[in-house]
């Protein structure tokens, strides 16, 4: 039976394989303590799609190869600087091998699986594109509300901070970030378009929706918050022209105060569910005055400095900030960048101020670049753009939805950087295999059947 449908579908048994291993890697990259089983299957992945990847890069549209030969120089660039600006080139060798060597063959991986996916006779290869990064990311937010539900029950109330089946509440976070730029463009293709990205009904795309509000609130993740809301203004926004096209002024108007509706709401519920909001304001001050008050550099410190309502800072927001601030001072000191590593931050400030308990400074953008230099970061960056213009101009060319998402998720991915050091462990692998899935997707011309 299997058989047949291979044959049915045009997929070999091996490209079988590598839609089924694509999906279980994108889970397990979030299970804690699987570090083997997630490198075993990433290594095996990789090999299955190489042959496809290089048939895709040397047939395909420009726009595959040009990603490609960006993302290529930036790996070359930290090969520059591992071995002719690093003091430890060995050390720094390892560090590009196991994070940002993993990072291309995930792009590697993602552009195998689209192809194998589009080349098929699979009906709708866009539903099944789309299906492949939804389908695991909600199995794991399932699982793991289903754990910090159990723990509110045993408790009788709401418990925030939770980690629920992860060791860290970020993964959850990360994941949502993946899967909220395609639920809102399906949301707003049906509501301005009348089609639907991805294929169920309404009401489970409002229990998606609600599945990653609730895991954002119970791990009390407002960044993950402000995420949300600014990617739901900027689909709206993205979305502006061909609502026009559809619907009176009007409709558009209340589409409109609809989203800043639900952008308001979830902004009240944060605020009243999560006691920072209160100094936010306040702290800010006094987290970038670094040389006044020394207490950032003890992220353990219980004597934090108070705002002047006689309050204490918000501990988050104080640090991260006088992270970022004093990250960049290192990076205009290091504009050619010192070595491929995640400790580079803690490195640069145990030796200026003789101690350091943080390995990064929580911004990805300063992290990065005290790796790789302002050249590095341009090509990074360039790398970022390039596949926003390309998602973008399928979405103003062909209304495709897919477009669409890529160019939200992008966005947010960048902006994300300069809240938290995404730009490393499985975040950046799981970003980059679902951006080449949608990038390689786009490449291909619409069929339906």
């Amino acid at each position: 039976m299997i058989k047949q449908f291979l044959l049915d579908k045009k997929i070999s048994p091996s490209g079988f394989a590598l839609l089924l291993l694509g999906a279980v890697l994108l889970f397990i990259f979030s299970v804690p303590h699987a570090m083997a089983g997630r490198k075993i299957l990433l290594y095996l992945t990789f090999f299955m799609a190489i042959p496809i990847f290089w048939r895709a890069v040397r047939n395909n549209s420009k726009p595959l190869l040009h990603a490609t030969l960006l993302l290529f120089a930036l790996q070359l660039w930290m090969l520059v600087i591992t071995f002719f600006i690093a003091d430890q080139p060995y050390a720094s060798l390892l560090e590009w091998k196991g994070q940002w060597l993993t990072v291309a063959m995930c792009y590697v991986i993602g552009i195998g699986i689209a192809c194998t996916l589009m080349d098929s006779a699979i009906k709708a290869p866009r539903v099944t594109v789309t299906l492949m990064i939804i389908a695991p990311i909600t199995l794991f937010l399932s699982l793991n509300a289903i754990a910090m539900l159990y723990e509110m029950v045993l408790a009788g109330k709401f418990l925030p901070n939770q980690l629920g089946i992860t060791d860290e509440k970020g993964v959850t976070n990360y994941l949502i970030a993946l899967m909220e730029p395609i639920l809102i463009a399906d949301m707003l293709g049906r509501l301005v378009k009348g089609i639907r990205l991805i294929p169920v009904p309404n009401w489970v795309i409002s229990l998606l929706l609600a599945l990653a509000l609730f895991s954002l609130f119970a791990t009390s993740s407002r960044n993950g918050l402000i995420i949300m809301m600014l990617a739901f203004m900027l689909g709206a926004a993205m979305m502006v022209s061909e609502s026009r096209k559809k619907y009176s002024r009007l409709k558009v108007i209340s589409s409109a105060l609809a989203t800043l509706l639900l952008v308001f709401t979830i902004s009240f519920i944060s605020y009243k569910t999560d006691p920072r909001w209160a100094t936010f304001v306040e702290t800010i001050p006094i987290a970038w005055d670094i040389d006044r008050d020394l207490r950032w550099l003890d992220s353990s410190a219980t004597d934090v400095p108070v705002t002047a309502s006689g309050k204490s800072v918000d501990i988050s927001e104080y640090y991260r900030i006088a992270w970022a601030h004093a990250g960049l001072r290192m990076l205009a000191e290091h504009p050619w960048g010192m070595e491929i590593s995640r400790e580079t931050f803690r490195n640069l400030e145990l030796e200026k101020y003789g101690q350091a308990k943080i390995f990064h400074s929580h911004n990805a953008w300063i992290d990065f670049g005290l790796n790789v230099g302002i050249p590095g970061l341009l090509l990074w960056a360039g790398f970022l753009l390039f596949l926003i213009k390309t998602g973008w101009s399928a979405w103003k060319s062909h209304q495709d939805q897919l477009g669409l998402a890529l160019a939200i998720m992008v966005i947010m991915f960048m902006l994300r950087g300069l809240l938290d050091s995404t730009f490393r462990n499985q975040i950046i692998e799981q970003f980059m295999l679902t951006a080449a899935l949608l990038l390689t997707t786009l490449q291909y011309k619409h069929r339906d059947n």
